[in-house]
């Protein structure tokens, strides 16, 4: 499977992020927007692996999370990389909680590292992906508008679990489904069976 760990969104955060994916449309830039359905944070991409890996993957991700507690994430503002006047990826910044986010991700990697996971060359960045610019048409209107987001808050949620996460391809974008969650301070498991819809990978 290709797959990935991600913290999912709330439902209201969901919706708040929609709307300002709508108000962005208006610009017609060329960009494909992520379904809210798919929207998450992704602390650790996975690339291809066998099924059979996945106990295995479960079991580090756990033991990553076991001790670290729930804690309270914010959005605020959209922004853009490779900045925010000629955006290629669009996304959403996330303010409280982006300390604990970091270490969460931190963690992760290290527990996958052992089982042959490369680790991140990037240093990472908790953020919202909202969509990905395709070409430079719209682009200036689009960023106008991403100025007038810069600062716009888009609500909080308590982060209370991590999820592994399936993605597989389709015509019309990738369909995201819930594999496992594990409960921060408690490492939980839990067989999933939910699907959700994404308009690109992670």
């Amino acid at each position: 499977m290709r797959a990935f760990i991600a913290v999912n969104m709330a439902d209201d955060l969901r919706r708040a992020l929609a709307e300002a994916q709508e108000r962005l449309r208006a610009s017609e830039a060329d960009v494909k927007w992520v379904r809210a359905e798919g929207i998450h944070i992704t602390l650790k991409f996975l690339g291809w692996v066998d099924d059979e890996r996945e106990p295995g993957i479960a079991d580090a991700a756990a033991a990553a999370v076991a001790d670290a507690g729930p804690f309270r994430l914010s959005l605020v503002g959209i922004g853009g990389f490779p900045s925010a006047t000629a955006p290629r990826v669009v996304w959403v910044g996330v303010t409280q909680g982006a300390r604990e986010m970091s270490e969460l991700a931190r963690r992760i990697e290290d527990a996958l590292e052992p089982l042959g996971f490369e680790r991140e060359r990037r240093e990472f960045s908790p953020h919202v992906t909202l969509g990905r610019v395709r070409s430079p048409r719209g682009r200036d209107r689009l960023a106008a508008r991403m100025g007038e987001e810069r600062e716009r808050p888009f609500g909080e949620m308590e982060v209370e679990r991590v999820e592994l996460m399936r993605s597989d391809l389709h015509p019309t974008g990738p369909v995201y489904t819930s594999q496992r969650e594990f409960a921060l301070g408690g490492a939980r498991i839990e067989q999933r069976s939910d699907t959700g819809d994404g308009a690109c990978a992670p």
